[in-house]
């Protein structure tokens, strides 16, 4: 529920019953020496709304510019909503009050409103040990209970954790406050929290521009200032007023005056709605994302593990997903296995699983299924990702598109797989045969198609379809292949600070197509996958129409003047 005073500024209900600001100052990585500046000038501008945490080291600061603008009677103690969190080494039921403790004292109060920082105990990952959150909870409400926390709320709690907690807590939580921007909107979480009168708090509602290790320029996107230009506002504006428009409160950091005040001015005006409609196209990926916390000997095992699964959102399942004609959502990128050498795809495929990928592209005649199976396996048995959250294609080669070789093929490739079904496209060589061009007989597709769709029936096909987004720069054999190379790419690739790679992946994606780059190289693989929170601007986009169109691949060893392709244009129907 939200109330705007006279001054415009909204408040939010909470279900205790208290109203709290809607836009606070964030003062995390702000510097010592700024901070407690910071606090005044926010203070003076209208700000009532203060988060902070011991995790950040500067509540003492903090306490002293609080102190003075109450002794100098600037603003009320009972007028200002004052946040700060537990860190994780402070979950012991015995640690929290005395974390409490040093809190106020650093802080110059004697109470605060208190949400609990969510992850594990600990410091180093390897060390780490499962937090007993219903025991550190109890002790919350204890607090609570006391006066000395007005309310109790958590911080990056996955909708599966708030649920796990709204079901023996005894004083209910009162806000999540969680990574929230227009690059990560949080709906599944969002509705999970409104369904149980949870507040909805929005930390890093800019995206945190200016932290380097969360690689997000959501402020550059080219939707949000097409809608801050059409509104003639700043787009840090917008991006706070989507937040506000939304239900959630805010959270946006600054030490600069100017920026502070502006961060307030998102109230007398709105978003309409088809400009408000334009921001879920814009592609959704978490950017704290805590791989720090993730490690073999640790309780997270894997970030799916970590965030339960909650890494990415598509636009309604968009860009991150692709829809088919069965109504199943194709994860939009995924490993490519060709040419992975044998001890090495394994290890790309549990990299690339652990980086997010839930794409994995086979097929048999890569010669790798085996090996590909065992590291599937390992990830399933570990807990890094479920079975049914992964999109395995493999492919059906030339040698068995007769009818009844065809499920003998996917019996194969699901025993190396170590799977019960997989997605199965058909690999669309024309021939039978697998080696000299003048023993293969053209395939009859009709048959053979047949063939797929008992599969598809059976359940052990998932989906069925017909057969490199980098030009497969590898290969010594498709000659002239020099896509990344193209001085119009590499332009553009300057122009967005990405790499080569990446622009040509983006493009795809722009595209509507889902991509399949080859690595077995761990950095190679997690940058392929960082291509989700930016785009390609139409000006530059269209450059790309200028570059030559050859197809690489062109199959001259199936072109025999004895077989059923005697030409690569007859090969490939002319599309050459």
């Amino acid at each position: 529920m939200a109330e705007e005073n006279v001054k415009g500024v909204v408040y939010f209900e909470l279900n205790t019953g208290a109203k709290m600001p809607s836009v606070g100052l964030g003062t995390w990585q702000s510097d010592p020496g700024l901070v407690g500046n910071a606090v005044e000038i926010a203070v003076k501008a209208g700000y009532r709304h203060i988060d902070c945490a011991r995790l950040y080291e500067n509540e003492d600061e903090i306490g002293v510019a609080l102190k003075k603008l109450f002794d100098e009677g600037v603003v009320k103690r009972e007028d200002l909503w004052i946040t700060s969190k537990l860190w994780n080494t402070d979950h012991a039921p015995e640690d929290v009050p005395v974390a409490l403790d040093k809190t106020l004292k650093d802080l110059q109060l004697d109470y605060i409103h208190w949400p609990l920082w969510k992850k594990t105990a600990g410091a180093d990952p390897g060390s780490l040990s499962a937090s007993h959150i219903p025991s550190t909870w109890k002790a919350m409400e204890a607090l609570y209970d006391s006066g000395k926390a007005r309310a109790i709320g958590v911080s990056n709690f996955s909708s599966k954790k708030l649920e796990d907690l709204l079901s023996y807590a005894r004083i209910p939580p009162a806000v999540d406050q969680v990574e929230c921007h227009l690059g990560w909107q949080q709906a599944k979480l969002r509705a999970v929290c409104k369904a149980n009168g949870v507040h909805f708090s929005a930390y890093s509602p800019l995206g945190s521009p200016g932290t380097t290790w969360m690689n997000s320029n959501i402020l550059k996107h080219p939707i949000l200032n097409m809608v801050a230009e059409k509104l003639g506002k700043s787009p840090g504006q917008v991006a706070l007023r989507w937040g506000i428009q939304n239900g959630q409160s805010v959270l946006p950091k600054s030490t600069k005056e100017a920026r502070i005040k502006e961060n307030l001015d998102i109230f007398g005006w709105s978003i309409p709605d088809d400009l408000f409609g334009k921001f879920s196209e814009i592609e959704q990926r978490r950017q704290l994302r805590a791989e720090f916390l993730v490690h073999e000997n640790g309780p997270y095992k894997s970030l799916e593990e970590l965030w339960d699964g909650e890494m990415a959102e598509g636009n309604s399942d968009g860009p991150l997903f692709i829809e088919l004609n069965t109504g199943a959502k194709m994860p939009s990128i995924g490993l490519g296995t060709w040419q992975s050498e044998p001890g090495l795809v394994g290890n790309a495929v549990e990299v690339a699983v652990k980086a997010g990928y839930r794409h994995i592209d086979c097929a048999r005649i890569y010669n790798n299924e085996k090996e590909i199976g065992v590291a599937l396996r390992k990830l399933i048995e570990e807990g890094a990702v479920k079975r049914e959250d992964l999109w395995i294609t493999s492919k059906l080669w030339n040698s068995d598109h007769a009818p009844e070789d065809v499920p003998a093929a996917l019996d194969k490739t699901l025993q190396d797989l170590q799977l019960d079904y997989i997605h199965w496209p058909l690999w669309t060589k024309k021939t039978a045969g697998a080696s000299d061009p003048k023993n293969f007989s053209a395939a009859h597709i009709p048959s053979t198609w047949k063939a797929m769709e008992k599969l598809y029936d059976s359940g052990k096909a998932r989906a069925i379809g017909a057969y490199s987004p980098l030009g497969t720069p590898g290969s010594t054999w498709i000659k002239d292949n020099n896509v990344l190379k193209h001085p119009i790419l590499n332009m553009v690739a300057e122009k967005l600070g990405k790499t080569p790679g990446q622009v040509a992946l983006r493009w795809g994606l722009q595209n509507g197509q889902s991509v399949l780059p080859k690595s077995t190289n761990a950095a190679r693989i997690e940058e392929n996958s960082d291509i989700l929170d930016w785009s390609i601007p139409n000006d530059l986009f269209s450059k790309f129409s200028q570059i030559e169109q050859r197809r690489l691949l062109r199959g001259e060893f199936i072109v025999h003047k004895l077989g059923p392709y005697k030409s690569v244009e007859e090969l490939w129907d002319g599309e050459i």
